[in-house]
Order: C-alpha cells, then sequence, then structure tokens
C-alpha cells in the first residue's frame, strides 16, 4: 500500500503508470484535538479502511493509496491530501473513496457537500467506515446531511463552552492557560507565575544597562550573547527582541488575558487582536513599576531619534517575499547616491539585528531591490492584465461556473416535482375508494402511509436543491459585480490613483509577490486558477511590463554605492 503524507504528491509519470491499478483511495485526518478527545490516529483510521477494502470489496493491499492528513482542520477546504486525492480522482485512480467517518472528511456541512457531489460526479463511490450513505436514496441523503449539520454544530458548541470556561477562571484570578513569560515560571501547585529568579536578575540588568548606562537595545543584545545568557527562544538575541521584553506591560505586575484570540479563516488558524475592553486583568509578581516603564519608553523613543523609518509608500506592502529564504520583505533600507535617496526592499530575516557570542548572526545574504524600480514594473504590469478584465478572468469564470450544475439541479427538481404529483393523483385514488366504502380505514391507512412518507422525502430533498440553487445564484451574481467592479477599475486606472488605493486593489487579488536575486518576480494571486506562466515578471525585459530606462541592471550600479551588499 502507498500511502503519501501532507504534502506528498505523486508525479504525472507515476500516475500514469498506475492507471488500472489502483481501486481505492484512503483518506485519514487527525488534529489535535481531536487525537486528544476521541482517541483517533491515523494508524487506526488506515488499518480500518484498508480491512474495508480488503474484506468487502476484495481489493489487494497493492490496489490502495492511503493519503493522510495530519493536523487538518475539518473546516479547511485547502487541505493538500485531500486536494491530491480529488486530483488522482479525476486522473482515474480509485474506485473506492474510503474513510472512517464523514467528520475525517470535513466538519463542515456546505463543504461535505462540495466534496461528497464532487465525488459522486466523477463515477467513485464513498465508503464510510462508521457511516452509511446512498447518493440516490433520499431518506439516506438527508440524514447525510443531518449529519453535517450536527458536526459542525458540535464543534461549534465545544468551542464556545472552552472558551467561556476559560473566561471564567480568569475573571476569578486563575490562569486557564499560562504561555512562556521569560523572568517566571508556572506553579503548577498554585497555578500561578512565580518569579524564575535567575531570568529575573537578568531582566533587572537589561533594565539598568538602558537607563543608567545608556546602552541601546542593540548593545544590549551584543552584549548578552557575549556573556553567553540564554535567549527567550533559541540561541540568538535580537535587538527587536530586547526591545519588546523592556516594553512589555506584563512587567509591571498586570497581566491581562484574552488579549488576542485565534480565529478561522478558510480552515486556516489566525492570531488576532481584541477589544480592550474584553481583556480580563490578572495580577501577576512585577519586575518594576509603571513609572519605570514609562522612563524605559521614554529613552527607547529617544535611542531611535534620528534614525531612517521604515516608508508605507510602497506598492507591495504585506506581498512582497524573499526569493532566498521566503521571509517578508520590508522598505525601512535606504541608499544615498549622487542621484538621490534610494528606498529598498529588504528581506527582514537579513536586516534583523541578531547576535551569537556577541557576533552578528546574518541568516540571509544577498541583494535588497529598488522600490521605485519594482513597484513600477510590477504595476504596469498589473495595469497590462487589468486591460481586458474579461479576458482575463475567462478561466477563472468558466472552471468555477456552476451553469451545468445548475441546469442538472433544475432538472432534478422538474423530475421530483413530477413524482410528487404521481404520488398525489395515487393518494387521491385511495380516498375515492375509501370515500366509496371499497376498502377500509385501516386498509387505507395501510396504502397511504407509505406514499405520504415518500412525499415526505422528496420535499425535503427539494428544499435542499432549491437551497443549493439560492447558493449557486449568489455566486454568480459575485461574479457579476467582481467583473462591473475590474471593469470600474480598468477606466479608473488611466487616471491618478494614491498608492492606498493601488495597494487596496492588489489586495483584492494578489497573495504574495517573491523577489528574486536573478532579476525576476513571481506573482501568487489569490485564486489558484490564475497562477500560471504569465505570473512570472522579468525586470530586465520587456515582455510582462514594456521597457524601463530605469533597468535592474541601473538598479545594481546603484546598490554599489550604497549599503545594499550582503
Amino acid at each position: 500500500m502507498l500511502i503519501l503524507k501532507g504534502d506528498q504528491k505523486l508525479s504525472t509519470d507515476n500516475i500514469m503508470h498506475l492507471i488500472g491499478k489502483i481501486n481505492a483511495l484512503i483518506y485519514a485526518r487527525v488534529s489535535t484535538t481531536d487525537q486528544a478527545n476521541k482517541g483517533f490516529s491515523i494508524e487506526s483510521q488506515i488499518e480500518r479502511c484498508k480491512n474495508r477494502a480488503i474484506s468487502k470489496f476484495g481489493y489487494k493491499e497493492s490496489e490502495i493509496i492511503a493519503l493522510i492528513e495530519p493536523g487538518g482542520m475539518g473546516d479547511d477546504p485547502n487541505r493538500p491530501a485531500l486536494n491530491h486525492a480529488l486530483y488522482l480522482l479525476e486522473k482515474g485512480l480509485g474506485k473506492k473513496f474510503i474513510v472512517l467517518h464523514p467528520d475525517r472528511l470535513t466538519r463542515d456541512n456546505t463543504l461535505q457537500g462540495v466534496v461528497s457531489r464532487r465525488i459522486w460526479g466523477m463515477g467513485v463511490d464513498i465508503e464510510f467506515i462508521e457511516f452509511e450513505v446512498n447518493p440516490h436514496d433520499p431518506e439516506s441523503m438527508l440524514m447525510y446531511n443531518i449529519q453535517g449539520s450536527i458536526a459542525q454544530y458540535n464543534k461549534a458548541k465545544i468551542h464556545a463552552n472552552s472558551k467561556r470556561g476559560r473566561f471564567a477562571k480568569a475573571k476569578k484570578g486563575e490562569f486557564p492557560s499560562f504561555k512562556r513569560l521569560y523572568g517566571y515560571k508556572f506553579n503548577t501547585v498554585t497555578d500561578l507565575p512565580e518569579y524564575n529568579e535567575e531570568e529575573k536578575e537578568i531582566l533587572i540588568e537589561m533594565k539598568d544597562m538602558l537607563l543608567n548606562k545608556k546602552m541601546s537595545s542593540n548593545e544590549i543584545a551584543k552584549e548578552l550573547s557575549r556573556r553567553g545568557v540564554a535567549a527567550p527562544n533559541g540561541k540568538t538575541w535580537y535587538q527587536a527582541t530586547v526591545s519588546r521584553m523592556l516594553q512589555n506591560e506584563d512587567y509591571t505586575g498586570d497581566f491581562y488575558y484574552g488579549k488576542s484570540k485565534v480565529v478561522q479563516i478558510n480552515g486556516k488558524k489566525k492570531q488576532v487582536p481584541t477589544n480592550q475592553d474584553e481583556w480580563i486583568l490578572i495580577k501577576i509578581p512585577p519586575m518594576w513599576d509603571k513609572a519605570t516603564r514609562e522612563q524605559i519608553i521614554e529613552r527607547l523613543k529617544s535611542n531611535f531619534k534620528g534614525r531612517s523609518r521604515a516608508t508605507k509608500d510602497y506598492l507591495l506592502k504585506n506581498k512582497a517575499k524573499c526569493g532566498r529564504c521566503g521571509g517578508a520583505c520590508g522598505s525601512g533600507i535606504t541608499s544615498k547616491t549622487k542621484s538621490g535617496v534610494y528606498k529598498y526592499y529588504s528581506c527582514r530575516a537579513k536586516t534583523a539585528k541578531g547576535y551569537q557570542n556577541g557576533k552578528k548572526v546574518v541568516t540571509c545574504e544577498g541583494k535588497n531591490w529598488r522600490v521605485d524600480i519594482v513597484d513600477d514594473i510590477f504595476w504596469n504590469w498589473f495595469m497590462k492584465v487589468m486591460k481586458n478584465p474579461e479576458d482575463f478572468l475567462e478561466s477563472f469564470l468558466e472552471e468555477t461556473s456552476d451553469q451545468k450544475k445548475i441546469d442538472e439541479l433544475k432538472a432534478r427538481v422538474s423530475q421530483l416535482e413530477k413524482q410528487l404529483n404521481e404520488l398525489d393523483e395515487e393518494i387521491a385514488n385511495y380516498v375515492i375508494l375509501f370515500g366509496k366504502g371499497k376498502i377500509k380505514e385501516s386498509m387505507f391507512d395501510q396504502l397511504s402511509q407509505p406514499l405520504e412518507q415518500n412525499k415526505d422525502h422528496i420535499e425535503n430533498e427539494i428544499k435542499i436543491i432549491n437551497s443549493q440553487l439560492a447558493a449557486n445564484k449568489q455566486t454568480e451574481d459575485k461574479k457579476q459585480k467582481l467583473l462591473k467592479y475590474i471593469s470600474s477599475f480598468s477606466k479608473m486606472i488611466k487616471n491618478e490613483i494614491t498608492i492606498e488605493e493601488k495597494r487596496h486593489f492588489l489586495d483584492f487579488f494578489i497573495e504574495k509577490v517573491t523577489l528574486f536575486d536573478d532579476d525576476h518576480m513571481e506573482v501568487v494571486w489569490k485564486s489558484k486558477t490564475l497562477n500560471n506562466e504569465n505570473s512570472h515578471v522579468d525586470f530586465l525585459n520587456g515582455e510582462q511590463g514594456g521597457e524601463f530606462s530605469n533597468s535592474h541592471k541601473r538598479l545594481n550600479r546603484i546598490q554599489a554605492y550604497g549599503r545594499q551588499t550582503a
């Protein structure tokens, strides 16, 4: 049995070689919560699914591929193993898709319907070990949808109850959880933090270095690393770490619980700040008082005066990534030349001031990229793409168009309505026979009740299909609004627009732009359909963005005068 884990994928050659040889795909997913609470494990899921494939369908182990999703969230539509499983099914690998339980496939009712219909639409059967579903049986489909709704509700309820319990504990002055805070250790007996005396001494000395010895954050980081003092998160002391630690309000004894929360966006966890009125104050032993913290903040501000600051006037803010290490790029680097002052995109891993054993640590080496040149080339390329929005989105709209599905659903509704009329006629005939005394009441009930139950099932299926049609209509309406929005933008960009307006529009389409040392950019769109060979933009040639007099060759000469070598 072939096992693929997470991002592991079969090559095209391997897929072609396996066509006709694979009869079943097994999909196994587990999250930390599931494993802890229910005892699910990847191994047990695969074993039970494999046994079903062998015992029920007579498949050999060599005819099975297992795809493992380690730690995948149940409501995430972009799970790598699931997406690859669907891709393999589309290529003709597998007649059966075997999963332990519907909640291993997804915990979102809408996503459950989308994925299931896609699999059935390919002529592949879904086999659940702990649940039976028949896509051709209205009653079975109703129970399947109800199960999906219950799974989604249970997840939301568990989350709400857990959150309520944590906040109730915090309001009593207790810690629901205690993340690592330098200078403290957590006493599991009292359930309260207490001083870590060794780290406390280091913190007090850091404060003394800043306020009394007039040392900068950078100098403090360098000195601590020279002496071999253990950094909070590893071997390296960073200037930013020192500055952040000294400003931390927790060290005044006021620890606020709930300053941020974890939310899920498209199945991905993201930590976001909360409103201050949601914070809960818990008192802890202080390192220094609030007046001392104000002195620390003022000293750090005075140390910062006169230094160049990162500018907000750059197009690819929060989009630019380093092609060497994948890190984020900012534009805080400037270079004074005979031609003027230039700003540069620079990898944050390259500009970070970190020290080990008193020596600066550089984790990313290479060139920076001049902001005006990168922004100019990228924006001209982007405007060229946007000149014909209908052509630009043609493949995207074709792929996401549900017109064929809508037609199929409408045909199904017509068929079901016809069945309802036939049932009503049959029931009416029994009513006539009963009224004429041809059949007794017990016989009438025996004959009409199955028909009434069948009517209920059909009416429920019609309701489900109508809700799907309504959802598809909303999707189509959004597409039309999108086209209208882009058309308006195409007219608007002929006039001058601000950098903020440009960034706002880019944020709608662009996920990231990676800058490389060999003078090209790679663009990743938020829609996977749009990611193709046209997402490669060169600095030097004019194929995508047009000819530019300030080519990157000139940029390299300018860099020699500034601080642009690694």
